[in-house]
């Protein structure tokens, strides 16, 4: 409704007065003309019209009311006349008509223009109407619209105070609706003094509606009278335990929860704060409210966003309602208070805290409630975190149990922390230390099947016998150990079991009590495990990287290896006997099983190795070679004695000491199982290995005769390796390029070895044995396959006296070359000193023996050792021979020489013909010996004249230099042509230079034609000081010529000079040192150089000098 004023301005009627001005003002122009009710109008609002039509009537006075303002006492006119269609009996078109003319009439006769209300104490007089109209509850939205137009939304209540409060009661009985609780706002805001009496009743009232109204609207706008009341008027304390829980409960819903927050803010800091909070925790207490959990967790969340600390006891209390949403709004108040204030909390404050902790375990159980697990195990992460920051001050062990009553739900982490705790409680100040160790493996071990968290306890388990396994040892193993760790073999995790293999092996290694045999009974359940392939490519061959699954039984065999090689040297020794029996039974389970996986043959591996490193002494006491080489003897194992027959026929020597009593360990079980693996390993790294290192171990025939071990069948096998064509096809994992070939030269050497037994080999053996040397003299082999033979010569003359005449025709068809010169020279070197074993040799043997011996005698194939040992065997074969052979032999053997010894010396250099004539014991030629003697001695040549000229560009750091020389020999008429390539590279202010050269040279000589190529590499290092300069060079040259040479000098030369244009004189003194590797010469020579330098300029430099030399 426009308020417009009701009077001009003075101004405007003393220019009407006057008539300055005919333009009506602005207030003129925009105030309505007021509209006379006539007697018509009025007649027509009479009871005698009818009821339409004053209903009709009505309706335009309404319009008029809204649009023009009526003459004085209009309004009172109109009221009187329609005052009786009020009355209950009329029809509600009639009320409702009436009402819509008094909101008008309110509404557009509120505010005269100028002299301000019109209506005056009309508005009283309508009000009441409205207060008692009839039927009360009737019409309830039209009589609304009246009062809110009346009070203008409820802002003005003039002529009404006395009277609003009681209305307002009245309306809440009937008509408590939204757009009455608006107009309720603004009386609160405007009104509040005329409102004090009934407050209380209206927020009771109200709180009654939000308690009891499902929509939105009606409790937004009590809320927001509430907060008018907090605001603008002052709260009852009569009123405060009905509007607490009021908000408890609406907090609940969600889109009013931000508004109910503030609202309780508001109060909390008013002067009902306290009386609020004690309120809300009296609310959590009783046990009246223990059911109605929206209210239980409204006051929750109100106190626990405020003073959680004070109220832990109300919330401990609270958790009696087994409600999830009321533990869950608990555990977000704790939480906030633990991140905020944790490290402030005392100890009572923690017990209490624990204690809230402990019955949400328990309602965790009870309700199954994810969201709320999951709150619960985030709060106890927050506790922990606490805890490994030193910011726990309650009591742990409290707190651990907690975590232990739900360490399966507990991530790893959590546990493992809980387990670290725990172990510290396992000491032996501790009473029952040792039970809680058990019950401890119980739980996360042998319960548990996290990896993780049983490898952690393990390694609690292995710290506490390291550090208590002197004083308790047997008790543990007793109680903890072996009925925790007895079915690890069972296991199915891999990292677990090898953990507690390892932890086993580490606890048996040092054990002495008769508890050595249960971990080893569990050790030996690891170890049996199969071995077999899970797929058709283990694990480790499709992945690298990744962890065979049977990588515990690796771990146990290697551990009873470690055992072993510790139980040798203590008591009691049948521990030690007991591990070799399990290693020998495990090697006869491969080869049983055939295990073929890459885990297999490296165990196998490892225990061949192991084996194949006993050694024994002569008292036959068994040692190990370590890794380190030192070989250690057991005094308490030995091996055994042998047969009683064999030893029986071996007399004693005089002063000779008894072997010790103690345990034995035969090597028969081992050397089965070698001969196991010779005859069927199919991995070649490991049969490689045997083969290798048989030879070694065969060197103590103490070891493998002093039990039955078969050497007959060894060295059969062995000859069936050599001559078995389809060997290479049964080994796998072979290298490139592997053949048969290379089976034989691992078993040759073992052979060899297996000479010196030829007592234990019966006399079929041992022709078997030669016979499989002959064989291999057509393989690679056949250098190893001579040197066995030669050792059958010396070993077995009985059996090579038979074979010998064949043996020699064989060994003609051998070619002579460099790999056979020594083996075969050898063996006829050895076999001219056993003349019974060729006393019966006719002449086509000699001639077979100076066949083999004559090609070894050509000096420009064999080196002098060579041609030396060829000579000598010739000459003592020939010395040995019949006399009636000599004469025959005499030109076979000239002609043989002529041909290998002494015509190379035709083709060769006049230097070298002497020196091999020099060194040949046959036919020598005095005058050409002479002649090449008398030249060697005239090399002396006493000038030599070189020209060279430099040209040196250089700049620093750095200078390049590139030199031409053009040398001319007097003597020897030798043109030379030298180019020279030098980086010099000044240092420390130019103080100290180094120089490297590289520097190649051609030659061409007249004697006789050769070129020669030579490749020199020179250091020079040179100090300046001022204007001289001391330089020390160091020259090392490698020429390739027919006559290959290492040459060394070493250069002192002192140099004045003077700039700009410098003149050098130098004078050298060099020493040089000449070693030719093919005549074996060494030179001296003493020589002395004249050089003259010009220096032109700074980038171009002239040289010219001079050089004498001597040379001896």
């Amino acid at each position: 409704m426009n308020k417009q004023p009701s009077k001009e301005s003075l101004k405007d009627k003393v220019h009407i007065w006057f008539g300055i001005s005919s333009t009506p003002s602005k207030q003129t122009e925009s105030k309505p003309s007021e509209f006379i009710i006539t007697l018509d109008i009025l007649k027509e609002l009479h009871p005698d019209c009818g009821l339409s039509n004053r209903i009709r009537v009505a309706n335009h006075v309404s319009d008029l009311a809204k649009a023009k303002k009526f003459e004085e006492h209009a309004v009172e006119a109109v009221w009187k006349a329609v005052e009786d269609m009020l009355t209950p009996e009329q029809p509600p078109e009639a009320r409702h008509a009436v009402l819509l003319l008094l909101r008008a009439v309110i509404q557009g006769q509120y505010v005269d223009f100028l002299c301000g209300e019109r209506l005056g104490p009309l508005r009283a007089f309508f009000f009441k109407v409205i207060r008692d109209y009839q039927p009360s509850n009737e019409d309830l939205s039209d009589r609304l619209e009246v009062f809110k137009a009346l009070t203008e939304n409820g802002k003005d209540i003039t002529y009404l105070e006395e009277d609003i409060a009681g209305f307002v009661l009245l309306w809440m009985d009937i008509g408590l609706t939204a757009d009455f609780l608006h107009v309720l706002v603004n009386l609160v805001k405007f009104n509040s003094c005329y409102l004090d009496q009934n407050v209380s009743v209206m927020v009771q009232k109200i709180c009654l509606l939000c308690n009891r109204t499902t929509a939105s609207t009606d409790i937004e706008m009590a809320l927001q009278v509430l907060d008018a009341v907090v605001c603008y008027n002052c709260l009852p304390s009569d009123s405060l335990t009905v509007f607490i829980i009021t908000l408890c409960r609406t907090v609940n819903v969600k889109e009013f929860c931000e508004s109910c927050w503030k609202l309780m803010r508001k109060v909390l800091g008013t002067h009902l704060g306290h009386s609020a909070i004690y309120t809300m925790c009296r609310i959590m207490e009783e046990r009246a409210y223990m059911e109605d959990s929206p209210l239980l967790r409204g006051a929750v969340f109100f106190v626990g966003m405020n003073t959680p600390t004070l109220v832990l006891p109300s919330f401990y209390k609270a958790m009696w309602c087994a409600n999830e949403m009321v533990s869950y709004e608990i555990v977000l108040s704790i939480t906030r208070l633990i991140k905020k204030y944790g490290k402030e909390l005392q100890v009572v404050t923690w017990d209490i805290l624990l204690g809230i902790i402990e019955r949400l375990l328990q309602q965790i159980q009870s309700i199954g409630s994810a969201e709320l697990k999951s709150i619960v195990f985030e709060l106890l992460t927050t506790v922990e975190e606490l805890y490994e920051q030193n910011g726990f001050h309650g009591s742990s062990d409290k707190f651990f149990s907690l975590v232990e009553k739900c360490a399966d739900k507990r991530p790893d982490a959590s546990v493992l922390t809980l387990i670290s705790y725990r172990a510290q409680s396992i000491q032996p100040a501790k009473d029952g230390w040792i039970q809680n160790l058990h019950r401890l493996m119980e739980k996360f071990f042998r319960n548990e099947s996290r990896g993780v968290i049983r490898i952690k306890v393990l390694h609690i388990l292995s710290f506490v016998l390291s550090t208590n396994r002197q004083l308790y040892e047997e008790e543990l193993i007793e109680v903890v150990v072996v009925p925790q760790l007895s079915g690890i073999a069972e296991d199915r995790d891999l990292a677990v079991r090898r953990q507690a293999t390892q932890l086993l092996v580490d606890l048996a290694e040092s054990c002495s009590t008769h508890h050595f045999t249960s971990l080893l009974d569990i050790i030996q359940r690891v170890a049996s495990r199969s071995l077999v392939c899970p797929g058709p490519l283990e694990v480790s061959e499709r992945d690298p990287t990744a962890e065979s699954p049977m990588e515990d039984v690796r771990t146990a065999i290697r551990g009873l290896l470690e055992i072993l090689q510790s139980k040798l040297y203590s008591l009691p020794a049948s521990h030690a006997s007991r591990v070799y029996e399990l290693l020998i039974g495990h090697l006869q389970l491969h080869y049983k099983s055939k295990y073929s996986s890459a885990v297999a043959c490296s165990i196998r591996l490892q225990v061949f190795d192991f084996l194949l490193m006993m050694r024994t002494d002569s008292l036959h006491r068994l040692g190990f070679l370590s890794k380190d080489g030192v070989l250690r003897f057991s005094p308490y194992c030995h091996c055994d004695m042998g047969e009683p027959e064999k030893r029986g026929s071996e007399k004693k020597p005089a002063g000779s000491v008894s072997p010790p009593a103690g345990t034995c360990l035969p090597y028969s079980p081992a050397f089965n199982v070698l001969l196991q693996c010779l005859k069927m390993e199919t991995d070649w790294k490991v049969l490689k290995l045997v083969l290798d290192k048989m030879p070694w171990t065969l060197q103590y025939k103490v070891l493998l005769l002093s039990s039955p071990c078969s050497i007959d069948q060894l060295c059969s096998t062995l000859c069936s390796m050599v001559t078995d064509r389809l060997i290479s096809e049964r080994l796998k994992k072979t290298p490139d390029g592997f053949s048969r070939t290379d089976v034989q030269l691992a078993v040759v050497p073992v052979l060899t070895a297996i000479t010196s037994y030829h007592n234990y080999l019966e006399q079929a053996r041992q022709r078997e044995l030669v016979q499989c040397l002959e064989a291999g003299l057509i393989y690679r082999c056949a250098k190893q396959c001579v040197v066995a033979l030669t050792m059958c010569t010396v070993e077995m003359p009985d059996i090579m006296i038979k074979l010998l005449p064949a043996l020699i025709v064989k060994l003609t068809h051998i070619s002579a070359t460099v790999a056979m010169a020594s083996p075969m020279l050898e063996f006829l070197s050895t076999l001219v000193r056993l003349p019974h074993l060729y006393a019966y040799f006719v002449a086509e043997q000699y001639v077979s023996v100076f066949a083999i011996s004559l090609p070894y005698t050509n000096p420009s194939k064999f080196n002098q050792y060579i041609v030396s040992l060829a000579h000598h065997v010739i000459s003592m074969w020939f010395i040995r021979c019949r006399l009636t052979f000599r004469k025959d032999f005499v030109q076979y053997i000239t002609k043989g020489l002529r041909s290998n010894a002494l015509m190379p010396f035709d083709d060769t250099q006049d230097t070298q013909s002497s020196f091999r004539a020099r060194s040949t014991s046959l036919n020598e030629r005095p005058k050409r010996y002479t002649h090449t003697h008398t030249h060697t001695h005239g090399r002396c040549h006493c000038s030599l004249l070189s020209l060279c000229l430099c040209l040196s560009l250089f700049s620093l750091p750095l200078s390049l230099s590139l030199c031409l020389s053009l040398s001319l020999s007097l003597l020897s008429s030798s043109l030379s042509v030298s180019l020279s390539l030098s980086l010099l590279s000044p240092l420390f202010l130019s103080l100290l230079s180094v120089s490297l050269s590289v520097s190649l040279s051609v030659s061409l000589s007249s004697l006789f034609l050769s070129l020669c190529l030579s490749l020199s590499l020179s250091l020079s290092l040179s100090l300046s000081l001022l204007s001289s300069s001391l330089s020390v060079s160091l020259s090392v040259s490698v020429s390739l010529s027919s006559l290959s040479s290492l040459s060394v000098s070493l250069s002192l030369s002192v140099s004045l000079s003077s700039l700009p244009l410098s003149l050098s004189l130098c004078l050298s003194v060099s020493l040089s040192l000449s070693l030719s590797l093919s005549l074996f010469s060494l030179s001296l020579s003493l020589s002395v150089s004249l050089s003259l330098s010009l220096s032109l300029s700074l980038f171009l430099s002239l040289c010219l000098s001079l050089c004498l030399s001597v040379s001896l």
